[in-house]
């Protein structure tokens, strides 16, 4: 994992870039989602009016895509139920393909001509696809498992989308998940933290978080891939031994876990579930510092956890690893923060610096943009 600083960018890069009606430093965002190949892209906020909704909203105006466009949990609300302030609204372009519940439908009173209902039933109702009038705002709320997130992803697909926007939050990181979307765009605030200096921190561990190193294919190949499905914790010797560990959930179970490792002689740890931060806090409570111990999960989804409590993890010595990586395609950035936002350049800067080269950063609302050499085509 790199450092929290990561590599102080030149300054503030303003992007020539000119496709149809749509200019300036943005574009290079809608570039980039539009030469990507991931037929499913999730948009996720570090918290509440990072500007996620935003985001959407830009790239259904600007992106050359027919979008299908779904959520795990409701979103496009008209209140902020913590702040009371009014909300972004979703405002789809017309031909844009809604997948939406039956209540969310009706609680808009959005007009849509429903292609498909779903046989998955929610608190709101069935899920529908609609094709999107063009007129008016609608909320969206989806399938509440990964599997009918999912399908309803499929669905949209399959009724023409060329790429499909899961609409999340970093509470509900399974939209991020492989099994989800295929790809991401992380949308972080100015009311992540207190201070600016938290917030850029919170937002550097966060993207670290997200782009934890894939295990190489020698430790992969040191377990088949089934078995993982069946177990909670899985330990690897130095001679290649496997020993399952015999537990229900390792949610709970840290120390137990540590305890086992060094009976085991532990040199690999697959870990089959969620990892949370009582896990860890125990784990590394009783787990000499700076053991040698490589930690598999499945992909990044399944650390229910702060971010600092990942970092903490690493700094004790552990090497965090996942079998199925995340692919970030940007940051976006929003100022917005109360009693009073913060200088929006001032505040991109401050993330976009820390953020280096990891990924591309933008804040589409004041046409801002820092593209490291090459991202854009990496996508």
């Amino acid at each position: 994992m790199s450092g929290m600083g990561g590599k102080a960018g030149n300054p503030t890069t303003v992007l020539a870039h000119k496709i149809g009606e749509r200019s300036g430093p943005a574009a290079a965002l809608y570039d980039i989602v539009e030469r990507t190949d991931a037929r499913s892209l999730a948009v996720i906020g570090l918290v509440k009016n990072a500007g996620k909704t935003t985001v959407v909203n830009s790239l259904m105006a600007h992106c050359a895509r027919r979008f299908g466009l779904t959520s795990l949990g409701l979103d496009g609300e008209r209140t902020d139920h913590l702040t009371g302030l009014d909300k972004p609204r979703i405002a789809p372009p017309r031909g844009t393909l809604v997948a939406t519940t039956e209540g969310s439908l009706a609680r808009s009173q959005y007009r849509m001509k429903v292609l498909e209902t779903l046989p998955f039933h929610t608190a709101l109702g069935r899920v529908v696809i609609g094709e999107a009038s063009g007129e008016g705002c609608v909320e969206v709320s989806g399938a509440t498992t990964l599997a009918e997130v999912r399908a309803t992803a499929d669905r949209l697909l399959a009724n023409g989308a060329d790429q499909v926007l899961v609409d999340g939050a970093i509470n509900r990181l399974g939209s991020a998940s492989p099994r989800v979307s295929e790809a991401l765009i992380m949308a972080t605030g100015g009311l992540v933290a207190d201070t600016l200096a938290d917030t850029v921190a919170t937002t550097v561990a966060t993207l670290e978080m997200l782009t934890l190193p894939e295990v190489p294919e020698e430790t992969k190949s040191l377990v088949a891939p089934e078995l993982l499905t069946n177990v909670r914790a899985l330990s690897v010797d130095e001679r290649g031994h496997q020993t399952t560990l015999e537990l229900d959930t390792v949610v709970g179970e840290g120390v137990k876990v540590a305890r086992e490792v060094m009976r085991c002689g532990t040199q690999t740890l697959f870990i089959g579930g969620a990892l949370t931060q009582e896990f860890v806090d125990d784990f590394t409570r009783v787990l000499p510092p700076r053991r040698t111990l490589r930690v598999v999960v499945r992909d990044a989804t399944v650390l229910i956890l702060p971010p600092a409590a990942v970092s903490r993890f690493l700094r004790h010595g552990v090497d965090l690893r996942v079998q199925t990586p995340l692919r970030v395609l940007a940051v976006t950035s929003n100022p917005f923060r109360l009693p009073k936002p913060y200088n929006p350049l001032l505040f991109f800067r401050a993330i976009a610096d820390a953020v280096g080269d990891r990924a591309p950063v933008f804040d589409v609302v004041n046409g801002l943009a820092r593209v490291p050499p090459g991202a854009e085509n990496t996508a």
